[in-house]
């Protein structure tokens, strides 16, 4: 063969690898990468999702245990707050003064649940639920709700 053609040959061969090398396999790469990276976002969409459905779960969880927990109270205990009126009517509108997210004291409502005849596992429920609310209006507004369903407050 010629000389000339051998080194033609060869020139060709390097351009081309040069061409793939440079073009064609970083364009390969940042495509793989591009299909890694949507699959690490999917999968901590996915994640964020399982979180969010895992709190809603405990908190409905927990709002049913404090729902639940009434019922399950001694109704003899009960019956001798009802036929005293006279001392239930103030303690009642004390309840529902603490009971405002306006007016909302930790420790005062914290000590309304001490005081209650609920259980004790009602009591913890509850109280952590007081202590988790903080200043989130949100959060309070929903341990209110739960303390008034618990303790059969209107």
């Amino acid at each position: 063969m010629n000389r000339n053609l051998i080194l033609a040959i060869i020139a060709i061969v390097v351009v081309g690898a040069g061409y793939y090398q440079f073009s064609y396999k970083p364009a390969q790469v940042a495509a793989q990468m591009a299909i890694e990276q949507k699959a690490a976002d999917e999968a901590a969409a996915q994640k964020a999702a399982d979180d969010a459905a895992a709190a809603k779960k405990a908190a409905d969880d927990a709002a049913a245990a404090a729902a639940a927990a009434p019922a399950a109270t001694d109704t003899t205990a009960a019956a001798p707050a009802a036929t005293d009126t006279a001392a239930a009517a103030p303690a009642a509108s004390d309840s529902m003064a603490l009971l405002d997210p306006a007016n909302f004291d930790a420790t005062k409502i914290d000590a309304m649940i001490d005081a209650s005849s609920a259980d004790a596992a009602t009591k913890a429920t509850l109280k952590g639920l007081v202590d988790a609310a903080g200043t989130d209006s949100a959060k309070i507004a929903a341990a209110i709700t739960a303390i008034k369903t618990a303790l059969s407050i209107q």
